[in-house]
Parts: structure tokens; C-alpha cells; sequence
């Protein structure tokens, strides 16, 4: 018996990381796609600028800036 390795999660499109942005509170006005992560940069219901970090394969939120 070998054991075997999940298969790895499909990595987020543009229409998932802008709908996953959403869910975070971010209307998302440029979405930067690269290897492992997606920059997403918007607005929140504040209206404040802000920068999100994504893991592409999760979903994670690796970093949250605000540039006011």
C-alpha cells in the first residue's frame, strides 16, 4: 500500500478572487494574478483603499494593507 497525495486545489481565477474579495469586504478595482498568490486592490465599505494578499490555491488572506 502507497499512500498518495491529495490532488492539488485548482488555482483561483479572476472571477474567483474578485467574488473571494467580496466576501472579505473589498470591491476590487485591479486584480494581480502570480505563481502562488493574487494582489487584489480596492475599496471597502468605508471607502478606504485597500491591498489583499491571496493564496491562489486556498483562498487564504496572507496579508490586508489600508493606504488611506
Amino acid at each position: 500500500f502507497t499512500a498518495c497525495a491529495a490532488p492539488a486545489a485548482k488555482p483561483m481565477s479572476f472571477g474567483a478572487a474578485e467574488k473571494h474579495a467580496a466576501k472579505q469586504g473589498v470591491r476590487a478595482d485591479e486584480i494581480k494574478i502570480k505563481r502562488s498568490t493574487i494582489k487584489v486592490e480596492g475599496r471597502d465599505d468605508r471607502n478606504r483603499k485597500v491591498e489583499l494578499v491571496l493564496d491562489r490555491r486556498t483562498g487564504e488572506v496572507l496579508d490586508r494593507r489600508f493606504d488611506d
